[in-house]
């Protein structure tokens, strides 16, 4: 199993329980505005293609921004529906508590902060502590003759990317000042992609059609150990099987939240989202459904890099 199961590949099942079709015109006709944290905007999209595809009555308005501005809208009512590639944490919970917002949360998929570098980074490879040393700043050259020195990219201050990473590889704590800030993830795996010595953090929802252009690297973290077999800090990539299997170290959950308290599209987009359909198009993403069964499929025994 050890050297196998990188190469298992994820598929929805066809059965089982979870989300529901939109049956009706008054959940599938109509104009619907969606705050979504930068982060996770492609799935997102991707999901507003297939449902107007289905729904030529329905007009879906993706806009993107950081997570904490979506969040920030949200609790004004300035939008009804938002999309997010975290949890909401404590203090925007007590925020909406103490507004008296009524909304709904439906975890819809399951994603991973992707750490990615430039080809002529020398490793392929770091350790959760290794990660925090350098984001941190305490480390600034990568090992090698010459000492290349390590350009960091990361999301805008209010990023989910960014807080997701602070929370679980640095503790809480900050980035080095040096560290240059991009508000579109284009931008960053751009920049990564074509700066000598570059390392970055992006959303695994960016990857698809953007990872021929860096070095996607692997984390260890002293805390996985699947079983005795396996050695600690042995190095994962956010590919589905290890996302899913909880073994990549920098997983998120993908929500929407809704303000919405009647049946109308919503709550029709939403259902989408949440049914078969909808999580194949998470599927599709490279990233994990949440709401149907899924299966690992072993497609060969070569271990997955």
């Amino acid at each position: 199993m050890r050297r196998s199961i990188a190469a298992l590949v994820l598929a929805v099942l066809l059965s089982g329980c979870g989300g529901r079709e939109p049956g009706s015109k008054q959940l599938t006709k109509g104009t619907l505005h969606i705050g979504c944290d930068e982060a996770v905007a492609t799935l997102i999209r991707h999901e507003a293609d297939q449902f107007t595809h289905l729904y030529t009555d329905a007009v879906i308005d993706i806009r993107p921004e950081e997570a904490r501005e979506v969040i920030a809208r949200f609790a004004a009512d300035s939008l009804r529906v938002i999309a997010v590639g975290r949890e909401l944490n404590k203090e925007e919970r007590d925020a909406l508590t103490a507004a008296k917002v009524e909304f709904r949360e439906y975890h819809v998929a399951q994603t991973a902060v992707a750490v990615i570098a430039n080809f002529d980074v020398p490793v392929k490879q770091l350790r959760v502590g290794e990660l925090d040393t350098i984001f941190a700043g305490a480390r600034t050259r990568w090992p090698g003759k010459g000492g290349m020195m390590i350009e960091l990219a990361v999301g805008g201050l209010n990023a989910g990317v960014n807080e997701v990473f602070r929370q679980k590889v640095l503790g809480g704590s900050g980035y080095d000042r040096a560290a240059k800030p991009f508000t579109s993830s284009t931008m960053l795996i751009d920049y990564v992609g074509h700066t000598r010595g570059a390392l970055g953090i992006v959303g695994l929802d960016w990857l698809k059609d953007h990872d021929a252009h860096v070095t996607v690297l692997g984390v260890a973290s002293p805390a996985m150990r699947p079983d005795s077999t396996y050695a600690p800090d042995e190095y994962y990539t956010p590919v589905q099987a290890y996302v899913y299997l909880g073994y990549y170290p920098i997983t998120t959950p993908v929500y929407i939240y809704s303000r919405e308290v009647e049946r109308d599209l919503g709550d029709g987009f939403i259902a989408f989202v949440t049914s078969v359909a909808g999580q194949k198009v998470v599927q599709a993403g490279g990233l994990v459904p949440a709401t149907m069964p899924v299966r690992l499929v072993q497609l060969t025994s070569r271990q997955v890099q």
